[in-house]
């Protein structure tokens, strides 16, 4: 399944971009394959808010493009705010190459009260009724489209547009017209910075991903440098055969570690960097593979999300 999958992605993005270049007006095409919402091969539309609803999470803001899944493996939400009431995003990360394997992921606590606000400000600009389709009738081509799931009052909303459709104001109060592809990037606008929320979010500390996808076999696009670091993958599964095939090769594959496994090879993700090889016990360093790691929030399955379900 997971291989018809990966062919069919390619074909809807070969669809979605000649959509983007011809299309007068009407909904986008260019929504991601999977809602994510912990229902196995369930998705999730704009115009379905009753979609199944996972309460890991109350709302992601995520980024997809019209380009194979395999380029997005890494890209992390810009937003996530988990089940618990935590804001998750990504921190700053140190400017040294190779950079490190794990991306610097920050949480603050967050109240009901100020969550309500969030939903409030979706509402008070219309977002809240309709398809939930906002993209604007003349997209840039291959442009990134943000993608909104939001909880409210149990419901699963799902909200596409294009974050950077902004009203430009000569004037104040700048306020878009509800409902509309502006409405949608004031939207994203404020969630990318929640110091308005004042009291209802507290101080940044780090997050610690209790599960991991991990995508084997991907090279770097640039060449490895001297003094290449060589570590031992901690598993017993061995590294040809972790994880499920993401094409018609045997490399790349996409798998997850969670519980135990994840504790364990948490310290070794944690010490390598981008260009770290990987080889199994007792293989000799010119065996080593390439790694990207992609910390997993509650309710994501990056493997099947991207890929689709194994076989």
């Amino acid at each position: 399944m997971r291989r018809q999958f990966w062919r069919w992605m390619i074909l809807v993005t070969v669809v979605a971009i000649v959509a983007a270049c011809s299309r007068a007006g009407g909904p986008s095409a260019e929504t991601p394959a999977s809602s994510g919402t912990g229902n196995p091969g369930a998705t999730a539309s704009p115009s379905d808010p009753g979609a199944p609803v996972d309460e890991a999470y109350r709302l992601r803001a995520t980024l997809t493009q019209a380009s194979p899944p395999v380029s997005w493996f890494n890209w992390l939400p810009m937003l996530a705010i988990t089940g618990d009431l935590r804001v998750v995003t990504a921190g700053p990360m140190i400017a040294v190459y190779p950079g490190p394997l794990l991306p610097n992921l920050q949480a603050r606590p967050l109240s009901l009260g100020g969550f309500d606000k969030i939903v409030q400000q979706a509402r008070d600009v219309g977002l809240l009724v309709g398809s939930g389709d906002f993209i604007p009738p003349d997209p840039a081509p291959g442009a990134p489209v943000g993608r909104v799931e939001i909880v409210v009052d149990g419901a699963l909303h799902v909200l596409v547009g294009d974050p950077s459709r902004v009203i430009v104001c000569v004037t104040t109060p700048c306020v878009p017209a509800t409902g509309t592809p502006e409405a949608f990037g004031a939207f994203w606008q404020v969630m990318s910075d929640l110091s308005w929320l004042e009291g209802d979010v507290g101080p940044e500390a780090p997050y610690l991903a209790t599960s991991f996808a991990i995508l084997v076999g991907v090279e770097p696009a640039e060449e490895p440098g001297t003094g290449q670091q060589v570590v031992t993958w901690p598993l017993a599964t061995p590294l040809e055969a972790f994880g499920e095939p993401v094409g018609n090769d045997a490399m790349p594959r996409c798998g997850t570690v969670t519980g135990a496994d994840a504790v364990t090879l948490r310290p070794a993700l944690a010490a390598a960097n981008e260009l770290t090889r990987w080889v199994d016990a007792g293989a000799g360093p010119e065996t080593g593979i390439v790694i990207q790691v992609r910390p997993m929030l509650p309710g994501e399955d990056i493997c099947r999300d991207l890929f689709g379900p194994a076989e």
